[in-house]
């Protein structure tokens, strides 16, 4: 679970279900963001 460490503790802001290309993305604090979708039926993540 390395890859989520920035996001840990974390406080989540705000979601938005679905984004603009139809997953999901998630809003943190201290600006961190983590878009989430299907690509393929598996769950691909990139933080922005």
């Amino acid at each position: 679970m390395g890859k989520y460490d920035e996001i840990k503790m974390l406080e989540l802001v705000k979601v938005e279900d679905p984004n603009t290309e139809g997953g999901l993305t998630l809003h943190f604090q201290e600006n961190k963001t983590l878009k989430i979708k299907n690509v393929d039926g598996k769950l691909v993540s990139e933080f922005l």
